[in-house]
């Protein structure tokens, strides 16, 4: 059942100049240097849409994304998905695919190459048919890989219909990739310490969720655990992997499910965590009604306290008042929950730096406190139209609106994993005049030192799609976050966890 073969494609030479510059890995010195935001407008596509984007999470200087629109300028619309990467270092942008009569989607950011022996990959799913010693002549949704250096595909999973792979997130490393899959496809013996299998099988055909572990540097050696099981019509989904370092590389699976995996009576759709080593279920939403969605996790670096998740929910787990979405941050292993928003606006789409320090998401409430002093000019409120902005918050008291704009929508936000870089799709014309037909594009947020050239106006310029305070068509807005009621608490329903 389980294929992996390779083949060259030559087509990934199709690029275009778009504006960007470099960004530089800040050593302890130059991380004290004063900093500035710029927001650089990545695609400018006239028709089709885009979605998805993945900023990669070590160096944050690549964007990966989906479109069928005209990335590559007028007439070059595919009118079907397909994959492009951004560099921020060249400013180019490459399509990654070329899916013939099918297309390509859901792609995972370009995984870190530092402190791994493996070529960075982009997973993604696909209807296309990349490599014929495989083959995927039946047009069905499959897992495969691309690996930036070379250009070569992998073909990971080779399954008919009805079954269906989606929802693809390679650890920072790329040692496994998790993703959801309606296939019976667990083959772990068991005879793996590290990885012991939960023993499931899903010959119901559910949606469930499955770790593929490479165990080779050259993505060989695959083994398929299936980490999640329900009955038929019950689905697992949206899994992230943490564990960059050592013994914890891909040792937590955060999934959501509105199946009852630990039959406790929860009911809706809850935020549970899978650990390989131990095959261990662990609920971190509360137990009972809620509906608990998207979660995020972060890496776990040598100083990380974590991994991290981060969700949204209508669940009041800390007892605050009434929501449609609000955003929770769970930490395993020694479990505590935080708060981070209380408002009858929603929020959504969060992600969650490494050390949990950090988290960023999109929300229509107004987050940054009047009451407190603001940094970076303006007189609040900063969202009172109730509009999808782009938050960025550090612990439970600082606040960075990223976007302000009106009658548009900025969503699908990630994260570099120090939280000083974002991207995010927006149909807003945030950098005056370079998207007045309300279009939806990739956007790319970061901050710079003054040795950047980027720092200044001369550096970023609005003919080339760049925005910072220097050229003033920017303004940081900063200040307090709005304080909320019990923002901490050791949640009673969840263990402490091992390390």
């Amino acid at each position: 059942m389980f294929h992996r073969t390779v083949l060259s494609f030559s087509s990934v030479a199709l690029v275009l100049t778009a504006a960007g510059g470099t960004l530089i890995d800040a050593g302890p010195a130059e991380a004290r240097r004063p900093t500035n935001p710029v927001l650089v407008q990545v695609t400018h596509n006239t028709e089709g849409m885009v979605e998805a984007p993945q900023i990669n999470s070590e160096r944050g200087n690549s964007i990966v994304f989906v479109s069928d629109g005209d990335v590559l300028g007028p007439g070059s619309a595919t009118g079907t998905r397909e994959i492009y990467i951004y560099s921020s270092d060249d400013g180019l942008i490459r399509r990654i695919t070329d899916s013939g009569s099918g297309e390509s989607f859901e792609p995972t950011r370009l995984v870190d190459e530092k402190h791994s022996p493996r070529l960075p990959l982009v997973a993604f799913i696909s209807t296309g048919d990349f490599v014929p010693s495989v083959g995927n002549a039946d047009g069905n949704a499959e897992l495969f890989g691309w690996i930036a250096e070379t250009g070569e595909f992998l073909q990971f999973t080779d399954t008919a219909a009805p079954v269906q792979n989606a929802e693809p997130f390679a650890s920072d490393s790329a040692k496994c990739i998790v993703f959801r899959s309606s296939g019976d496809l667990d083959n772990n013996d068991g005879s793996d310490e590290r990885n012991p299998g939960a023993g499931f099988t899903n010959p119901d055909g559910s949606d469930e969720v499955f770790n593929l572990w490479f165990g080779n540097a050259d993505y060989t050696g695959e083994v398929y655990t299936q980490v999640s099981n329900g009955p038929a019509g019950t689905i697992s989904s949206k899994p992230k992997a943490a564990g960059f370092w050592f013994t914890r590389q891909c040792r937590s699976t955060a999934y959501q499910s509105d199946h009852d995996q630990l039959g406790n009576g929860s009911t809706g759709q809850h935020i549970y965590n899978y650990t390989k080593t131990s095959a261990r279920i662990e609920q971190l939403s509360e137990p009972g009604p809620g509906n608990n969605r998207d979660p995020g996790i972060s890496a776990a670096s040598p100083f990380a306290r974590g991994p991290f998740v981060v969700w949204q929910s209508d669940h009041k787990m800390i007892g605050n008042g009434p929501s449609i979405s609000d955003i929770y941050r769970f930490r395993l292993f020694k479990p505590e929950i935080i708060q981070y928003t209380n408002d009858p606006l929603p929020s959504t789409d969060a992600t969650v730096s490494d050390g949990g320090g950090i988290v960023a998401f999109t929300s229509q409430a107004e987050l940054i406190d009047p009451r407190r002093r603001i940094l970076g000019g303006g007189t609040p409120p900063f969202n009172a139209d109730g509009n999808p902005e782009v938050y960025r918050l550090k612990s439970v008291r600082r606040a960075w609106q990223i976007t302000q704009s009106s009658g548009c929508t900025n969503e699908q936000v990630t994260m570099r994993d120090n939280g000083r870089a974002l991207t995010f799709v927006s149909d807003c014309d945030l950098i005056p005049g370079q998207n007045p037909d309300g279009v939806k594009q990739v956007f790319h947020y970061f901050d710079v030192h003054r040795n950047d050239p980027l720092y200044t106006a001369s550096g970023c310029t609005v003919a080339e799609s760049c925005c910072n305070e220097a050229n003033g068509c920017y303004q940081l807005v900063y200040g307090g976050k709005v304080r909320i009621k019990r923002s901490r608490l050791r949640p009673p329903w969840a263990a402490e966890g091992g390390d």
